[in-house]
């Protein structure tokens, strides 16, 4: 969940320089291209562990139920 927050805000604060008009001054000598390709990086990164945390969800083995050997004593 803490790596999902992390991502999530990257691709904000990313999203912000490339649209927010009073950063732009700030970010004026960063080529578009660099902040573009890191925006395409951090979705890229955010579907990766979105799909690797659901399928190691998916793919947990739960052996709660699971009674290989069972000993009852015998009634007399």
């Amino acid at each position: 969940m803490k790596t999902t927050i992390i991502l999530i805000v990257a691709l904000l604060f990313n999203t912000s320089l490339l649209l927010a008009e009073p950063l732009l001054v700030l970010v004026k000598e960063i080529d578009p291209i660099v902040l573009i390709s890191i925006e395409a990086l951090l979705i890229i990164l955010f579907a990766i562990h979105k799909f690797l945390n659901d399928f190691s969800k998916c793919m947990k083995i739960d052996f709660d139920g699971l009674e290989v050997f069972v000993y009852k004593k015998k009634r007399r």
